[in-house]
């Protein structure tokens, strides 16, 4: 019995031993990675560009704290037009002299966006959502900026697929509608009452028309008098802008209505 477990023993010992695994790699450290090169990007050459190549970054223009408003449109001094009304603001324009008021308005500089916005995203004074989101300090947002002056173009009748002077509106986008029968001399308060947007596009070119001097055309088709009943509308809806604008504690901006009488280029209309 003895030789037998001294044999086997024996043999145990005689066979090669398993290596045991270990869990420990031999790796080399490893330094910093190396930026992978984009594709897309074209390799540049190292060194200083050429001065032929190298970006000049222009002075900055000097900016007044306050554009003036007077300054910012041809139509601003309306003595200089033909008035049609001893008790409104209402003036003749010709073709010529329209052409020549929208081109130097286009050739102003823009107004500051701080200055326009967020007023142009409406702050109805019952929008507390809105207004919170946008105007958490000051109230004064919710007044209409005095840096712009704009002209809009109003198309008796509202049919703009004809005869169309580019960028007219209808008058239903900034008048209050008829009420049984009658026409209401007033503009729309299109600040939406609730839920929020930043962006309101709708609503613009009504509230730039607060802002406008504002030009009454027809076709050859609309009789004059809805020329003149519209223009009265208009000039009298601006009165009433006024007065609430005084009644809020604000100088009011005198705005002026024009009818435009005719047109000596057709370069003025656009027909569909």
């Amino acid at each position: 019995m003895a030789t037998t477990v001294c044999s086997r023993s024996t043999l145990i010992s005689s066979q090669p031993s398993t290596p045991t695994p270990t869990t420990s790699f031999n790796v080399p450290a490893r330094g910093p990675l190396a930026p992978v090169p984009n594709r897309h990007l074209p390799s540049c050459p190292t060194g200083p560009r050429p001065k032929s190549q190298q970006l000049v970054t222009p002075p900055v223009s000097p900016r007044p704290d306050r554009a003036i408003i007077e300054t910012s449109s041809l139509l601003s001094s309306p003595e200089s037009y033909s008035k049609l009304s001893d008790h409104l603001p209402i003036y003749a324009l010709t073709g010529d002299d329209l052409h020549a008021a929208l081109k130097h308005v286009a050739s102003q500089p823009l107004p500051d966006p701080k200055e326009v916005f967020p007023w142009l995203h409406g702050l109805h004074p019952e929008n507390s959502l809105q207004l919170t989101y946008f105007t958490p300090r000051k109230r004064c947002s919710r007044r209409a900026p005095r840096c712009i002056r704009s002209i809009t173009i109003v198309k008796v009748g509202g049919d703009l697929s004809h005869s169309r002077l580019k960028g007219a509106v209808a008058p239903e986008e900034l008048l209050l509608a008829t009420r049984s029968g009658e026409e209401v001399a007033a503009f729309l308060d299109v600040d939406p009452r609730d839920g929020f947007s930043v962006r309101n596009f709708q609503i613009q070119a009504a509230k730039l028309a607060t802002v406008s001097d504002i030009v009454v055309y027809g076709d050859e088709q609309t009789p004059k008098d809805e020329v003149k009943r519209l223009a009265i509308r208009i000039a009298k809806a601006q009165k009433a802008w006024r007065k609430k604008d005084n009644e809020a504690g604000i100088e009011p901006t005198i705005f002026s209505t024009f009818v435009l009488r005719g047109w000596s280029s057709t370069i003025y209309c656009v027909s569909s």
